[in-house]
């Protein structure tokens, strides 16, 4: 089943004490990637991979995160094993 989105979760107020911000490629790209087309286009296209992929089977990773993962993926040249745990280096992004 395709998810659009995990419930929003304030990672700042959990840990009041870090000063934790991101770095200036991905604050711009941070902007970029809100856009509402982009994400119905990644969507529609995720939903082509098996005609129910849409209503049945287990919930996917949501949208959001794959599309967002995709982006530092490639921005750092990571290959899909070489990704860190994102929590540690890409807090929300």
């Amino acid at each position: 089943m395709i998810v659009d989105r995990y419930d929003p979760i304030n990672l700042f107020e959990l840990v009041p004490k870090l000063k934790l911000e991101f770095e200036p490629e991905l604050a711009q790209l941070d902007q970029l990637l809100d856009d509402d087309e982009l994400f119905s286009v990644v969507k529609v296209d995720l939903m082509k991979r098996n005609p129910n992929s849409a209503r049945l089977g287990r919930h996917s990773t949501p949208v959001e995160v794959i599309l967002r993962m995709l982006v530092v993926k490639r921005l750092y040249g990571w290959s899909y094993q070489q990704r860190p745990n994102a929590s540690l280096t890409t807090p929300s992004f």
